[in-house]
This record gives C-alpha cells, sequence and structure tokens, in this order.
C-alpha cells in the first residue's frame, strides 16, 4: 500500500483552496491534503505534525507577504518543503520568491496536472520552477557575478560550481553519477537530512531544476562524460 504525502495547503481563498485540494486527491490519491488560510493556522499544525512534507503557500495572504513568514515554517518543520502557487508573475515578484528558501513555484494560470507534477517532483527531492519562473531564473544568472560573459554559459556555470563547498562538491558528483539520497548516506556515513540539506544548497547555488538538469550540467563542466 502506498503511503500518504501529507500537504498542507495555504490560501485565502476558500473556494479555490477546496476546489484545488478536492481535484488533487482524485488525481492522485496518495496525497492527503490539509487546507489553512493563514500561515500561523499552518504553523500551528506543522508545529504539532512532524509529518507534513510540503507546504503549498500563497504569496499574498490578506495583503501580506507570505514569504516573509517562511523562516517562521521552516522553523515548525524544518524538513518541509516549500512551493510557491500564486497568481503573482511579475519579473519583480518571482525574484523574491525564488531567492527564498523554496523548493518550487508555480502560477495559478496552470492546470491540476502541472501543480500535480510540481508536487510529486518535490517529494522525491527535486526542485520545480515553471516556464514563468525558469524564464525569471535565467535572466538573474548574471546579476549574481558582474564580470560574467552572458555568452559563456559554462564559464559562469563553472564559477557556481566553484561556490560549492568541497561535501557539496562530493554530493553533486554523486548525483550526477545517478546515486540515491540512501546510497549517498552510506558511502558518505552522514545523516539523510544532512545530505538532504546539502542537496538543496547545490540546487540553489547551482540554479538546478531536477536531477536531469543536475546531470545535464555535470556533463558541460566535465564533471561526468
Amino acid at each position: 500500500m502506498q503511503s500518504k504525502l501529507k500537504i498542507l495547503f495555504i490560501d485565502d481563498h476558500n473556494g479555490l483552496r477546496e476546489g484545488m485540494i478536492f481535484l488533487l486527491k482524485n488525481k492522485n490519491p496518495s496525497f492527503e491534503i490539509s487546507g489553512v488560510s493563514n500561515v500561523e493556522e499552518g504553523i500551528e499544525i506543522l508545529s504539532k505534525d512532524k509529518d507534513f512534507s510540503l507546504v503549498i503557500l500563497d504569496l499574498n495572504l490578506d495583503g501580506e507577504n507570505s514569504l516573509e513568514k517562511i523562516p517562521a515554517i521552516k522553523k515548525a518543520n524544518p524538513k518541509v518543503s516549500i512551493l510557491v502557487y500564486t497568481m503573482y508573475n511579475s519579473e519583480h515578484q518571482v525574484a523574491n520568491a525564488v531567492r527564498c528558501d523554496i523548493q518550487g513555484f508555480i502560477t495559478k494560470e496552470s492546470a491540476v496536472e502541472e501543480l500535480e507534477q510540481a508536487i510529486v517532483a518535490i517529494s522525491k527531492g527535486n526542485t520545480y520552477f515553471n516556464n514563468v519562473a525558469s524564464k525569471v531564473i535565467n535572466s538573474l544568472l548574471p546579476s549574481k557575478n558582474k564580470e560574467h560573459n552572458i555568452k559563456d554559459e559554462k564559464s559562469y556555470l563553472f564559477d557556481n560550481y566553484k561556490s560549492l563547498s568541497k561535501k557539496e562538491k562530493e554530493i553533486f558528483i554523486y548525483l550526477a553519477k545517478g546515486y540515491e539520497i540512501y546510497e549517498i548516506v552510506k558511502l558518505l556515513g552522514k545523516s539523510e537530512k544532512t545530505i538532504l540539506n546539502q542537496r538543496t544548497a547545490i540546487y540553489h547555488k547551482m540554479f538546478i531544476q531536477d536531477r536531469h538538469d543536475l546531470i545535464e550540467k555535470a556533463k558541460l563542466l566535465g564533471v561526468i562524460f
């Protein structure tokens, strides 16, 4: 029997939230979804129930920027992943979101199938940024290093790779070679939480979307062939 994936859906539009919960449950019976209208309620639930692994978070909750409350969400449940689900798609708003500790970004114009796809990807330890967010991420790349020549993609990619710590580079190579998290845990003698945190850092520093993207970047760097 497939284990349930516990998800907390935080959105102050009750009709939209409950409608999407209904559709998602019908699309994927492995989803166990609870809904609340504000972050404070969500934090209370996450503090009491550590089995939640994903929070779907609206950007604007009663006129407040919910990104500012991500640290409090993570404090309530450090292992929980954040998927931003919002109607906002301006470059400024997307840029602010992707700079936070989130694992995914998807706009509300997306079909329920894509939202399900994003949830599944993140539950497997990957990240998921839809086309709108991906374009903004790519536009942000040159600003991370003003001396970077945007035409020299490999050079910039190498600069990002050099920003990884020694341990992060080691984990990057293992991931690129196809090792699973539990295998890396055994090889390095570290806790699963430590390896997952380091993988998240790698994905953020190198703007990696998923394992396939990681492998392609590793090939471009010459780390694997």
